[in-house]
C-alpha cells in the first residue's frame, strides 16, 4: 500500500484553506509540515507552519506528518504534541549523541506519535 503525504511547504497563505480542501477532496493520506527554524536550515517556517498546522486540525482529520529540521527538537517536539500528528520526522545530526536519539525517539513514542529519523 503507497500513502502520500503532501508537502505544504510552498502554499500561500491566501489560498491555504482551498488548497487544503483540494488535498482533501484529492485523497492525500497526511498534510506534511516542514518546520524549520533558521538554524539547522536557511529557511525559517516555525510560524507559518504551526498556524497551518492549527488550521489543518479544525478544518480536516487527515494526519499531520510533522518533519522538524530544527536545532532544538525536544522544544518543537513538545510544541507539536499537542496538535497529535501521527508522525514526527527529525534529523539525527541535530542530536548530541546516540543516547539523545534513543531517548528523543522514546519521548515521542511515549506520547502515541510515529517516528522517522532522517540522517
Amino acid at each position: 500500500m503507497v500513502e502520500i503525504s503532501t508537502s505544504i511547504l510552498n502554499v500561500e497563505k491566501e489560498n491555504a484553506s482551498k488548497v487544503f480542501y483540494g488535498l482533501e477532496v484529492a485523497h492525500t493520506d497526511y498534510f506534511h509540515i516542514d518546520v524549520m527554524d533558521g538554524k539547522f536550515v536557511p529557511k525559517n517556517t516555525v510560524e507559518i507552519m504551526k498556524e497551518y498546522s492549527n488550521t489543518l486540525k479544525q478544518m480536516t482529520n487527515i494526519p499531520l506528518d510533522v518533519h522538524l529540521m530544527v536545532e532544538n527538537v525536544k522544544e518543537f517536539v513538545d510544541e507539536y504534541i499537542g496538535l497529535k500528528p501521527n508522525i514526527i520526522t527529525f534529523h539525527l545530526e541535530s542530536l548530541n549523541s546516540k543516547e539523545e536519539v534513543m531517548q528523543m525517539i522514546e519521548y515521542i513514542k511515549e506520547n502515541g506519535i510515529k517516528v522517522r529519523n532522517i540522517s
